[in-house]
């Protein structure tokens, strides 16, 4: 039995390794009960299972007001400089404002990545406005995290990776919604050195985490729990728990992100 194994089964917090949660979030969502999407209440679950650090992205920046959402992630970042980093979030619908708003953005330090949901934008991944924001991530060299749900969603991120090499892409959910969705989203990581998967999975299968480092190895597969949509201790108890060795879990809990980040 490994430390891991240890703590995780004595609800210790993770505390002698880097943790960095890739795929969070902040704030209310319309219409749904999240009594602890707060910085204070998310620090609270990251305390007690050894996260050190949280991506997040405002579920008010996915829904109805980037500015405002991403306003409340400049806030969180500039409060608790060593605990969050953030994503700017960019609405193709609104194509006149995106560099403008990812330079108001970058302008604070800790706000490292863009996210981008096409569902909610209700357009596709590889949507022509999409493209002002890959643009500059591509100069910036900076993460982009993308919800992706389904086989359209997971092939269209491919096509965008190698469109820009410079930039690093994260697959959120992995694709999401089904087993062969994933294994699609496996194949296309491995003919890409940019693109990632995350284990924010709301479909979860037994074994998933030893699936996903068989097919693509465990410097492609990055901690993700969608905090606070989900207490992030069920994706840690499936890394820390994992057939795997500890090399491996290290690269996915904080390293790989570390990297990606350039932290």
């Amino acid at each position: 039995m490994t430390d891991f194994d240890r703590k995780v089964k004595r609800g210790l917090p993770i505390d002698d390794i880097l943790i960095i949660d890739s795929h969070c979030h902040l704030g209310a969502w319309a219409a749904f009960h999240g009594p602890k999407e707060t910085a204070e209440d998310m620090l609270v679950n990251m305390d007690a299972l050894g996260i050190d650090v949280a991506c997040i992205s405002a579920h008010a920046a996915v829904g109805p007001d980037y500015i405002y959402g991403n306003n409340l992630v400049i806030e969180t970042v500039k409060k608790y400089p060593e605990r969050f980093i953030g994503y700017v979030t960019i609405n193709p619908n609104y194509p006149e404002d995106i560099k403008t708003e990812i330079e108001r953005c970058f302008k604070v330090p800790q706000m490292k990545g863009l996210k981008v949901h096409p569902g909610f934008h209700k357009c596709t991944l590889d949507y022509k406005n999409y493209h002002l924001a890959y643009e500059e991530a591509n100069e910036r060299g900076c993460p982009v995290l993308m919800h992706t749900w389904g086989i359209d969603s997971v092939l269209a991120a491919a096509r965008i990776a190698g469109m820009y090499p410079n930039a690093n892409f994260i697959m959120g959910h992995a694709g999401g919604n089904d087993f062969r969705v994933m294994e699609k989203a496996a194949e296309v990581v491995n003919k890409h050195n940019n693109l990632y998967i995350d284990l924010a999975l709301s479909f979860t299968y037994q074994g998933n985490v030893e699936w996903f480092v068989k097919e693509i190895g465990s410097k492609k597969v990055l901690f993700g729990s969608d905090l606070p949509f989900y207490d992030a201790s069920f994706t840690l108890g499936r890394v820390a728990l994992a057939e795997i060795s500890d090399d491996e879990k290290m690269d996915i809990f904080g390293l790989n992100m570390k990297r990606l980040l350039k932290i």
